[in-house]
């Protein structure tokens, strides 16, 4: 019988950044997290359904700087960003409403209206629960409106402790409610670890 029998080759993967500097407390025995269909980083941050499980809060890193009157953005790939996605810095947000794939380092994503901010390459946004608005006076027959600030998709409780493969199904995961993150690295916006008090980006 041939020595090669049964035998598959695998191409290595590439390596993968240092996204986790310190680790001083998690859950015990980690939770579930929602099948995505995008590859999970580790340090993504998450936050809890009402079954118990956990989904993922996207953060979308820039590929290149971006100027206070851009539409278009370069997201580096691996986001999971889509179209109709609100993509957030700060209390801005605004919809995806197209984004083209073709480039091999980035996705242009191109929001309905500008995020109103200068963003420096490597800058991490985040997905936000909806697209924020300018308060609206009353006056003409139309009736005052607050301001909608944007906040994450969801209120991030932990951050996962290892990466997760899209297409497998809901998956156990170590999940993180202490450490350090490399904050050159980590798959995480500031304003989202900012919400998680035992999270530091250093």
């Amino acid at each position: 019988m041939g020595k090669n029998v049964n035998f598959e080759f695998n191409e290595a993967k590439d390596p993968q950044p240092v996204r986790i500097e310190q680790v001083y407390a998690e859950k015990p025995g980690g939770g579930r997290v929602k099948e995505a269909d995008w590859d999970i980083p580790a340090t993504t941050a998450v936050y809890q359904n009402s079954d118990g499980t956990f989904s993922p809060i996207k953060a979308y890193r820039l590929a290149d700087a971006a100027l206070a009157t851009d539409t278009e953005y370069k997201i580096e790939k691996g986001s999971g960003v889509a179209v109709g996605d609100f993509i957030g810095t700060g209390e801005e947000a605004k919809k995806a409403e197209e984004i083209d794939a073709s480039e091999d380092d980035y996705d242009l994503v191109t929001l309905t209206s500008t995020l109103g901010v200068a963003l420096a390459k490597g800058a991490v946004l985040y997905q936000a629960k909806e697209a924020s608005a300018a308060a609206v006076a009353a006056g003409d027959g139309v009736a005052a409106k607050d301001a909608v600030l944007a906040s994450p998709v969801g209120t991030p409780v932990y951050v996962t402790g290892n990466d997760l493969p899209a297409g497998k199904g809901d998956l156990m995961v170590r999940l993180i409610n202490g450490a350090n993150l490399r904050k050159e690295t980590a798959n995480i916006a500031s304003e989202v670890a900012a919400l998680l008090p035992t999270i530091q980006l250093v």
